[in-house]
């Protein structure tokens, strides 16, 4: 019998973490994070971790555990996460999984194979390839995993080749040997009105830049870290940086930042949507939405 696992899911913006700390606070849940940006540590105030007052307070798994620089597959979140798991069970603990990287949840729930170590210097040399070129490449070598990826993807393209050039198999075999999980997902996945999440979000980056994005950037750049740097290479980041350059005015990157967010936003709906979400609620209210996940815990006796 598989092991039920309790998620908070939705897109950016949308208000899981207030839910999550109403759980923490009410019910001692732990919070395992599953944002693939919120694992970097110096990464605060553009990827909205809850400050480090609250994070004190409340237990949290799977923030601050790398640096920019380094790269995070789902396959290394998922092993790691079994482990978080495995040691919650074994204290009798109350835990839920909260964010929106629908690949971190898949790698949970679907188990993926251990794919090779990225080779950043095989993917700078892709990148420096035309897009175009990279996908006819891809269909030549793997024409299955062509069908499935769009030719505008230019992450998942250069990942598939990148596999493909480093064990001179195709992406597409790798995935027909995935194993089964033994965790069962229980979805809850949060959503509002386009046009209400979309104010939230530019609200949202209003606040990031108030509460000092700008200066977040200048220091991890004094660091030593850069945009090439995995963890910078992410929305709301890579915009500062270009305002840094002097490529953008702060009205421009702040513009930009904001039409980025609310079009990833638009992706992990997308994602969600084509998942089998249990339940999903419209948080208007977060109190109210805290009332109906009770509800649905009590349903399964997650408390």
């Amino acid at each position: 019998m598989k092991i039920l696992i309790p998620c908070l899911c939705g897109p950016t913006g949308v208000g899981k973490t207030d839910i999550a700390l109403l759980l923490a606070e009410k019910y001692d849940f732990s919070i395992i994070s599953c944002d693939s940006r919120q694992i970097y540590k110096y990464l605060d105030i553009g990827t909205a971790k809850p400050s480090l007052e609250i994070r004190k307070k409340y237990e949290f798994f799977m923030m601050d555990i790398i640096t920019p620089d380094k790269y995070y597959s789902a396959y290394d979140y998922a092993k790691e996460v079994e482990k978080v798991i495995e040691e919650l069970i074994k204290k009798n603990k109350r835990y839920l999984l909260v964010g929106g990287s629908g690949l971190y949840f898949k790698a949970l729930f679907s188990p993926f194979f251990e794919a090779p170590k990225v080779d950043l210097k095989l993917r700078e040399e892709l990148k420096k390839k035309p897009l175009s070129f990279l996908y006819e490449e891809l269909k030549r070598v793997d024409e299955k995993s062509a069908q499935k990826i769009h030719p505008n993807d230019a992450q998942r393209i250069i990942r598939a080749l990148e596999i493909y050039y480093l064990t001179n198999k195709p992406f597409s075999y790798f995935l027909s040997q995935k194993k089964e999980s033994k965790y069962e997902p229980l979805y809850i996945c949060l959503n509002l009105e386009r046009e209400i999440l979309y104010r939230k979000i530019n609200e949202r980056f209003d606040k990031m830049i108030r509460d000092g994005l700008i200066e977040e950037v200048e220091n991890l750049l004094k660091m030593g870290y850069n945009e090439s740097s995995p963890g910078l290479n992410t929305i709301g980041y890579k915009e500062v940086i270009l305002y840094l350059k002097g490529k953008l005015n702060k009205e421009e990157m702040i513009s930009l930042a904001k039409k980025n967010t609310r079009n990833y936003a638009k992706r992990q709906l997308t994602w969600f949507k084509r998942e089998k979400i249990n339940y999903w609620l419209l948080n208007h209210s977060p109190k109210e939405t805290f009332l109906k996940i009770l509800e649905i815990f009590k349903k399964y006796n997650l408390i």
